[in-house]
């Protein structure tokens, strides 16, 4: 039987690997996907995976020299599942590489992810972003 956890680690494995099919195929279809304020690509809560691609991961992928996110961590009550971790990459635009600690909150229905919520420092990304 898959856990939540499970399910969570499955997506940062896909990731990880650069295998995006595999973790959006993760997604629910109405998967509700929030990042933190001021986080660049910031624009409200997104639904379903394509907005997660469009309005994150692509974005990542263009702008960003070895974007990753590593979760080291997993915390799980029911099915909810809070991953600790660590944000890096270097930007494009400015060369400068930044890292910075996450916590993200996930709801896993079944073996899907439902909901998603990013908690993190956007300060210290900012500036590896601005000039």
């Amino acid at each position: 039987m898959t856990t939540p956890v499970d399910t969570v680690r499955r997506f940062y494995d896909a990731l990880g690997n650069g295998d995006v099919p595999a973790a959006l195929s993760l997604l629910d279809d109405q998967v509700e996907w929030t990042v933190a304020e001021r986080f660049p690509y910031y624009s409200g809560a997104w639904k379903g995976p394509q907005a997660v691609l469009d309005n994150l991961l692509k974005p990542l992928s263009g702008d960003w020299v070895g974007f990753s996110a590593k979760a080291h961590e997993f915390i799980t009550e029911g099915d909810r599942v809070v991953s600790l971790g660590t944000y890096s990459g270097k930007f494009k635009k400015t060369g400068r590489s930044f890292s910075a600690a996450f916590a993200h909150v996930w709801t896993v229905r079944g073996e899907m992810l439902a909901k998603f919520d990013m908690h993190t420092d956007t300060a210290k990304l900012l500036e590896a972003v601005e000039d």
